[in-house]
This record gives structure tokens, C-alpha cells and sequence, in this order.
């Protein structure tokens, strides 16, 4: 225990030295100017599978494990976004969107590569091609978990089942239902990221401590964070773009901890080498 928190320590100390929270702060500015792109795009894939419903229950996936007043800050806006698309799949716009929403992929996987330090010889076209098929993965995943949230219950009621009605009458097993899930769906984004996105060949065993320690924190921090909200008044600061700015301060800390996951991983792996 006390060689990994040694290793931890390296791990914060690199991502200070080598721009991790430059870094972060570029990650979470292009996360949210892609926000907004990735969600017409969700909504109109949604809208072409199951309609508005789906649609709408799709892009309030995205709010769920995020501190509240984060939520409060971005959902009416992307409300209203969506309330002026046009949803339809093949259209140039949802094209021009899904291609706008690749840049957070991007910029994430530049933030990941000089944490492992390694540069990327892959080329543009197909790193731009893998950052829009994770895009249109991560809508996927929204899309089915949106599914289960509007026709899931629906189906349930017709099994005649007393464990099954009584499940679904507790609310707290609803709510701890969505929360795993989505936690889930983010250990399994996070898997992709290090594996795929980021240059170079690692095995699941070589990034899960980092992908770990990422989702242990970003859960703490999320949390932290919610209650540092409701006793702090950022309006002082930022007037009237306050809530823009707590989602932004958030987006960074989640980058944060993502780079921090990686520059983890590669101290633990030099460890083991030196051993």
C-alpha cells in the first residue's frame, strides 16, 4: 500500500510538471463546445430510431451522475438547442454535428498521450475516423439506456411476476439501477480511451489501476463538489456567466482526474520495470 501511494504522489507531482492541468483546462473547453454538437446529434439519432421521446430521454442520460447544479446549469440550454433541431439522421447537420463532437475525443486523446509520452503515428484520417466511431458509440450506449428507461418498465409490467412489480416500485432500487449503469457505461468509456484512443499497445491489466483510481475519485470530487456549490457563490466572480463556468470548472476537474488515471498508469509501469 504504501509503494502505490508513493506512486500516486509521483503520479500528481508529473501530471503538475508536464502541463496535466493546462491540459485539462483545453479538455474541458472543447468537451464543452462539443456538448452541445453531440447532443443534436444524439437527438436526431434517437428521433430516427423511437422519436422525440427517446430523443429527450437519450440527452437526459448525459445529466445523471453529474453534480446538480451542473445539470441546472447546461440542461435549459440544451433543451432549447434541441427544441430548434430539426431531427433527422441523414441530414448535412447531424453529419456536421457528429463531426464537431469529435473534438473533445481529440483533444482528450492528445491530453492522454503526453501523459503516457508517447506520440501518435497513426494518421489524422484515421484517428479522426476512430474519434467519430467513439462518438457514435457513446450516443449508441445513451440511446440504449434511454430505451430501457421509456420502454424498459413498460415491458416489465407485463410479466407477471410479484418480484418484478415490487422492484419497480422501489424507488431507491431505480435510482441505484440508473447510477450503476451509467458508472458502468463511464469504466467502460474510460477502458476504450486508454486501450484504443491513446498511442501505443497496453493490455487491460496495465490500465485498469489508472482507470480505477480515475472513476474512485471522479465520484468523490463529483460529490465535493455538489456541496462546495451550495456553500460557495461563484457569482462574485463570474456574474452573470456563473453557471457556464461551474460546468466548465467541472469538465476540468473530470479531465483531471482522466489524465491523472493515466500519468498513474506509466509511474506503475516504470515501477514494475525497475523492479
Amino acid at each position: 500500500m504504501g509503494r502505490r501511494l508513493n506512486i500516486l504522489r509521483l503520479a500528481m507531482w508529473n501530471l503538475f510538471e508536464n502541463c496535466g492541468f493546462s491540459m485539462s483546462g483545453a479538455v474541458a473547453f472543447t468537451f464543452l463546445l462539443s456538448l452541445f454538437p453531440f447532443c443534436i446529434f444524439l437527438g436526431a439519432l434517437a428521433a430516427t430510431v423511437g422519436g422525440r421521446e427517446l430523443a429527450a430521454y437519450a440527452v437526459a442520460q448525459l445529466f445523471q451522475a453529474v453534480p446538480e447544479p451542473v445539470a441546472k446549469a447546461l440542461a435549459p440550454e440544451i433543451d432549447r438547442v434541441m427544441g430548434r433541431s430539426q431531427y433527422g439522421l441523414l441530414t448535412v447537420g447531424a453529419a456536421i454535428a457528429l463531426l464537431f463532437a469529435t473534438s473533445a475525443v481529440e483533444t482528450l486523446r492528445a491530453a492522454l498521450n503526453m501523459a503516457y509520452r508517447v506520440k501518435e503515428g497513426r494518421s489524422y484520417l484515421f484517428c479522426l475516423t476512430q474519434s467519430a466511431f467513439l462518438v457514435l458509440m457513446t450516443a449508441a450506449g445513451m440511446l440504449a439506456l434511454a430505451w430501457g428507461v421509456v420502454f424498459g418498465p413498460v415491458l416489465a409490467q407485463s410479466i407477471d411476476s410479484e418480484a418484478v412489480h415490487w422492484l419497480l416500485a422501489q424507488d431507491r432500487f431505480s435510482v441505484a439501477v440508473r447510477y450503476g449503469v451509467v458508472l458502468c457505461v463511464t469504466t467502460a468509456q474510460l477502458l476504450a480511451y486508454h486501450l484504443f484512443l491513446t498511442a501505443g499497445q497496453r493490455s487491460f491489466w496495465d490500465v485498469w489501476p489508472g482507470v480505477l483510481l480515475s472513476v474512485v475519485l471522479w465520484i468523490l470530487l463529483a460529490q465535493l463538489y455538489a456541496r462546495w456549490l451550495g456553500i460557495s457563490d461563484y457569482s462574485r466572480f463570474y456574474a452573470g456567466l456563473t453557471q457556464l463556468f461551474t460546468a466548465l470548472i467541472f469538465f476540468q476537474v473530470t479531465a483531471m482526474v482522466v489524465i491523472l488515471g493515466a500519468e498513474f498508469n506509466r509511474a506503475l509501469g516504470e515501477a514494475k520495470a525497475s523492479a
